[in-house]
């Protein structure tokens, strides 16, 4: 079988029931942590990459326990290209001292000491979004059923698509050369800007265990 990708959002946070949350770096609240122990993909991972956040790092311990401490039975990476593409505080990190601190046993090396990303732009997001899907299909010549756990504002420049409910995971395959030429796969409307956006040249198209034949345009 093709190697697949399967985005996973993460569950209820502080700030998705406080909308006035004036923290950095909201974790989980009790029933996210409850709900993030349901989630269950179509396989079993052989690569977890996670955006450098609490929420999202809780909510990959609670679906996949057995990375919850080392040594990891799954390979696990923190890329901080997924983080949020809004510049609310809660969707600020913390510094690499302090989230390695919380996680020990993760390695955070590729996060800046502090953080000090570039204020968010439609432009840069759009770019960013490009750059993991590139890496993806790079790592996907190793890794057979790789789970990215992100959140939903970056989701949407990932992937066309509604907007993911908190939890949510679908499963993409890499499209074809064939499918990045096609417009009606590589081209679509981002589901929070509303603004027509470029999914490609690196396309991810829906997949399903039943076949090809739900894996049609948005």
């Amino acid at each position: 079988m093709s190697p697949l990708v399967h985005i996973v959002r993460h569950g209820q946070a502080l700030h998705n029931v406080d909308r006035g949350y004036p923290h950095r770096d909201p974790p989980l609240t009790d029933a996210g942590h409850e709900a993030t122990r349901r989630i269950k993909i179509s396989a079993v991972p052989d690569l977890i990459v996670i955006s450098p956040m609490t929420r999202t790092i809780q909510t990959a311990m609670n679906a996949f326990p057995s990375i919850a401490s080392a040594p990891n039975e799954t390979e696990v990476q923190i890329w901080p290209d997924l983080r949020e593409a809004h510049d609310a505080d809660c969707n600020k990190g913390i510094s690499r001292a302090a989230i390695s601190a919380k996680f020990p046993h993760l390695n955070f090396s590729e996060c800046p000491e502090e953080w000090d990303h570039p204020p968010h732009t439609i432009e840069g997001a759009t770019i960013r979004a490009e750059t993991i899907r590139r890496r993806l299909k790079e790592l996907s010549k190793e890794y057979n059923n790789i789970v990215l756990i992100t959140h939903r504002g970056f989701i949407a420049y990932l992937v066309k698509g509604d907007r993911y409910d908190v939890c949510e995971s679908r499963s993409y395959r890499f499209g074809t050369n064939e499918d990045a030429e096609t417009e009606a796969l590589r081209f679509g409307v981002n589901v929070d800007t509303k603004a027509r956006q470029d999914f490609g040249p690196t396309v991810l198209v829906p997949y399903t265990p039943q076949g090809s034949s739900n894996d049609t345009p948005n």
